[in-house]
């Protein structure tokens, strides 16, 4: 990977905070977003003579799956943790899928591939336009693009209700965002119209931009308490958490464990969300 990456506030967060996170908690973000993973390989079904590109891998659950639908797969991501992960549970599973460090905006990435897909891998660009013009520039003619992204954030109740509660215990809490949230983000491209001007930019056309709406589960085998462990993790609740006491974290997972309480069947919190399913072709 590049040194001097444009994308090296993100590249240090996910080596640093983001990836262990993820890692440690692997389980239960491998249940929340396994529907959205299951929307993918519905989109673009993959097959033995298909040649994946995995933008933004993570520990590699997507890069696996389609693998084990026979695809030839190779993953990326910025984060080196979760790289190192990805390439053990392909060995522990016997897995074809390769991994490698990349910051797709700058790096060459290999192929040329038939399809790009990426699980909520796509938001945390710098420079949108210039990563989505490098994964063109690696895909046939013809080739097919499919990622999922998160819808705004106010459409996603388990992402908004933990920042209300925390904000609400706050003496002075800073301004609530609203509208579109530039710069990386996880809710960067919630706009469908600012995802579709980047598209058309960057040597994609036949772009669909679908609502891909599942219910999630929270908190992974853990119940509420899961849950709210999960919710006050966020790195958005965390700096909201900062700016108070011990006892506003205490007060927050009070009302959390209330307001989940609705939410649970079968013992787990089960939650709306709201992403875009977006495919193109090269």
């Amino acid at each position: 990977m590049n040194d001097e990456t444009p994308n090296r506030v993100q590249a240090d967060y996910w080596t640093n905070e983001g990836g262990p996170s993820w890692v440690r908690h692997e389980r239960m973000y491998e249940r929340m977003l396994a529907p959205f993973d299951d929307a993918l390989l519905a989109a673009l079904d993959p097959s033995s003579a298909m040649r994946v590109l995995d933008v933004g891998c993570g520990f590699g659950v997507t890069s696996l799956a389609f693998a084990d639908r026979g695809a030839s797969v190779h993953g990326v991501d910025l984060s080196p943790p979760m790289i190192e992960r990805a390439r053990e549970r392909a060995a522990t599973t016997g897995s074809s899928a390769t991994f490698a460090v990349a910051d797709v905006q700058t790096d060459a990435l290999g192929g040329p591939f038939d399809a790009v897909v990426s699980r909520f891998g796509v938001m945390f660009f710098d420079d949108p336009v210039q990563a989505f013009t490098n994964m063109a520039a690696t895909t046939i003619a013809d080739g097919r693009l499919g990622f999922v992204c998160w819808q705004p954030m106010e459409a996603n109740p388990w992402m908004t209700l933990p920042s209300m509660v925390v904000r609400d215990l706050l003496d002075d809490p800073p301004p609530a965002p609203s509208g579109p949230m530039p710069g990386p983000n996880p809710f960067a491209f919630g706009d469908a119209d600012h995802v579709r001007s980047v598209l058309d930019g960057t040597g994609w056309r036949a772009i669909d931009i679908a609502p891909c709406t599942p219910t999630i589960d929270m908190g992974g085998d853990d119940g509420v308490d899961g849950a709210v462990a999960q919710a006050l993790n966020g790195s958005a609740v965390k700096m909201l958490l900062a700016a108070g006491d011990e006892s506003v974290r205490t007060r927050a997972e009070e009302i959390l464990t209330e307001r989940f309480a609705p939410h649970v069947h079968e013992g787990t919190v089960r939650m709306p969300s709201a992403a875009w399913l977006v495919t193109a072709r090269r």
